[in-house]
């Protein structure tokens, strides 16, 4: 079985027992923090990698290590799961698991490039306007960037929408030396 389909099948069967308990974003993250952790250490990567090491143990292990942070559910699938390529496979679980996880919650990662610090109450009107046009929830990362002149740049999902005024002045200069 190629690759991508079995992480697609981990992928689905992890969020069918995430559903059955209420756990749908914990898993996510608890997915999203063993694939950082494998990008950063690479002791960690050889411990999951080690046949020496019994899938109870890598469980146990795992549990103590990432403590709370990592759901039980995610803890136990890392001690159960073996083959040829498993931390590539790790990766595309995770990739598989927050695209479905989207699709099931109807939820969008958004992330707004701003000129300053939005106050709580701009930050929660900037989320309601995005979820209203979206007609998703979604999870709302701020970030300032000072070399912004005025205006917003969006990432919503995979695409990119620049409203800042530096865009709006380069369009008119494009404009300005077509004529």
């Amino acid at each position: 079985m190629k690759l991508e389909s079995r992480a697609k099948n981990f992928a689905e069967a992890l969020l069918n027992v995430a559903e059955k308990s209420g756990s749908e974003k914990a898993v996510k993250d608890s997915l999203d923090l063993v694939n950082r952790t494998m990008r950063i250490s690479p002791e960690f990567r050889a411990f999951l990698l080690s046949k020496r090491i019994s899938e109870s143990q890598k469980s146990e292990a795992i549990k103590a290590a990432l403590g709370d942070k990592c759901h039980p559910v995610v803890s136990e699938f890392l001690g159960l799961i073996t083959g040829e390529n498993l931390i590539k496979l790790l990766t595309e679980i995770s990739k598989a698991y927050n695209i479905k996880f989207a699709e099931a919650m109807n939820y969008v990662s958004v992330t707004a490039h701003v000129t300053s610090e939005l106050s709580d109450s701009g930050e929660a009107e900037l989320k309601a306007s995005l979820e209203s046009v979206l007609g998703k929830s979604t999870d709302l990362k701020i970030n300032v960037d000072p070399s912004l002149i005025g205006g917003i740049k969006l990432r919503v999902g995979n695409k990119f929408l620049d409203a800042s005024i530096q865009n709006q002045l380069e369009n008119m200069r494009l404009t300005l030396l077509k004529v």
